[in-house]
């Protein structure tokens, strides 16, 4: 299925934007990240609440049909001087690229690479001078333990985010293992050391939960099971702070538990959201964030009396909130009965069921009825393209319909962005049948005419360097010409504004096809033609051209161009 991406950028004069189609937050809390949001990975002097909202901003996202990921074959340019060599997700998961973030606030990390572990003396190396099996010295002060973790956490910090001048994926992996251990050693010698006061210990002893928990998302088994047996046994310190990060811990134990099938787990993480309601950290972000998380796993899985429990404890904590921002996130993470239900009906679709055009009507007017509002307005425009990808053309023009008759106001912002969609839709019908020929050149500047595929059928993925998700289905589409290069060849249309390094991108990816250069746009009243005369607005987006090189057919995944070859070659 096409990933939910909004990209405005292409349709109008807006500034560059990404709006991802869903009507509630998604948190994507492995781990690792969980305890990140503690304090880990780099201590945190926020103090204002808005502040720490705008730091935890998630990803929006929909359930999407499995659809192959973009090949690790296309990687991302090197970067240019002075800018990070990768992304976090480059960087540690070794994912070949990562979806643009321009919502998400950067991190504050120096530019250049901190100083790694200063207090793993050279001294004190086991078996070989290795920089890399540096051991902590025996003699460490608590206050030199406390600094040592602090440097652990900005160098992992710095490796996550690109700046610590480690640029091989595998590197960075085997660093942040290294330090993750150094710091597990460096917490637990401080928890139990006696001359350390009470509160290094109890810095020793998140350290000791953060340590573990960063390395449980490297992989490392063990750790894992030492840190829920540890998370548990925390829940009966006299730390108000190390007892809810246990909690936190322990909800996310459980939400793998219930995607794992256990019975016993919806009602474990309501009880554990309980106790963190009533916790004293429970104001704080990142136990929003969990409970947001909770709460929309059990509603994916079917368990709706366990969901709304839990929505009710958020609305309860922080609906009223005197900060807007958290008021806000509060509503996104609560989620909506209404939205539960409709978007029930939408993964019923997706995985293959039958969903009756009056219940998904209903279920639409409700939701509307609920909550009209602009995340409504973008879920429904989502939901409409789930149901184009799946060829579901009556649940398709129903959402349409509901999207034209309850927002036709084009002067507010729900009714610009219905119109948005429904424009877009009526360009995607009108373009089949229609002839494309664009007066375009290659990426390279060199000419090149369709007019020179006439008796082939056409491949033609639209892409951006800036969205991985556009790129996902060229290796199929790849698979299909190599099969067939008498009947089938592949032109792509690059949609980079100007001056973006286009032609050194397919190079470095050594595209075996040709690409046709559409520039974007940020201050044309329609930032680029050829993607809003074709109605795109999400990705990946492939248009069909026949043998006589006219539109046959748009399509999002590789089951619907099968569907449209199988026609065509009749």
């Amino acid at each position: 299925m096409p990933s939910l991406l909004w990209p405005l950028s292409f349709l109008s004069g807006f500034p560059t934007r990404t709006i991802r189609l869903s009507f509630q937050w998604t948190v994507w809390l492995s781990l690792s990240c969980l305890v990140a949001l503690l304090s880990g990975c780099g201590k945190s002097d926020t103090t204002n609440p808005s502040d720490a909202g705008a730091d935890a901003k998630l990803p929006l996202a929909v359930p999407t049909e499995t659809d192959p990921q973009a090949p690790s074959s296309l990687t991302p340019l090197p970067p240019t001087s002075g800018q990070p060599a990768q992304g976090p997700d480059a960087a540690v998961g070794g994912q070949a690229m990562s979806s643009p973030q321009a919502d998400v606030p950067a991190h504050n990390v120096p530019a250049q690479a901190p100083a790694m572990l200063p207090l793993a003396e050279p001294e004190s190396v086991i078996d070989a001078p290795d920089s890399k099996r540096r051991q902590l010295r025996a003699d460490l002060s608590p206050q030199e333990l406390r600094d040592f973790l602090a440097d652990a956490d900005r160098t992992m910090q710095a490796i996550a985010n690109g700046t610590a001048g480690i640029q091989d994926p595998k590197e960075a992996f085997a660093e942040m293992q290294r330090i993750s251990k150094l710091k597990l050693e460096a917490s637990r010698r401080l928890r139990n050391m006696p001359a350390a006061d009470a509160e290094a210990r109890r810095d020793g002893a998140r350290g000791e939960l953060q340590s573990l928990s960063h390395l449980a998302a490297l992989g490392d088994l063990k750790a894992a099971l030492e840190l829920e047996k540890l998370a548990e046994a925390n829940l009966e310190s006299d730390d108000p702070r190390l007892v809810t990060d246990s909690r936190l811990v322990l909800i996310g134990f459980a939400i793998e538990s219930l995607q794992n099938g256990a019975e016993d787990a919806p009602k474990r993480m309501v009880q554990l959201v309980h106790d963190l309601a009533n916790s004293p950290a429970s104001s704080e972000i990142p136990a929003m964030m969990v409970m947001g998380q909770a709460r929309q796993t059990l509603t994916q899985f079917g368990h709706d009396a366990e969901a709304k429990a839990i929505r009710g404890t958020i609305i309860d904590l922080y609906a009223d909130s005197t900060d807007p921002q958290i008021a806000k996130m509060a509503a996104q993470l609560a989620g909506s009965v209404q939205f539960d239900e409709i978007d029930r009906l939408l993964r019923l679709a997706i995985e293959g069921g039958s969903v009756d055009p009056t219940d998904w009507k209903a279920a639409a007017e409700a939701l509307i009825n609920e909550s009209p509002d602009l995340q409504t307005v973008q879920y429904l425009a989502g939901a409409a393209l789930q149901f184009e990808g799946l060829g579901h053309q009556e649940l398709a023009e129903a959402t349409y319909r509901e999207l034209s008759d309850r927002f036709p106001d084009a002067n507010s912002a729900t009714g610009q962005e219905a119109l948005i969609a429904l424009d877009a839709r009526k360009s995607r019908l009108d373009a089949i049948g229609q002839p494309f020929a664009p007066d375009l050149k290659a990426v390279d500047g060199s000419a090149l005419s369709l007019a020179d595929y006439r008796g082939k059928i056409v491949l033609m993925p639209l892409w951006a360097t800036g969205f991985p998700e556009s790129l996902q289905l060229i290796p199929h589409l790849q698979q299909l010409v190599d099969q067939d290069p008498d009947k089938l060849a592949i032109v792509g249309v690059n949609l980079d504004p100007t001056g973006a390094p286009v032609d050194e991108f397919v190079r470095h990816n050594q595209f075996t096809f040709p690409n046709l250069r559409a520039e974007s746009s940020n201050t044309a009243e329609v930032a680029n033609e050829v993607a809003a005369k074709l109605g795109m607005v999400s990705m990946p987006f492939l248009v069909v051209l026949d043998q006589e090189g006219r539109i046959a057919s748009i399509d999002y995944t590789i089951g619907q161009l099968q569907k449209t070859l199988d026609r065509l070659q009749q």
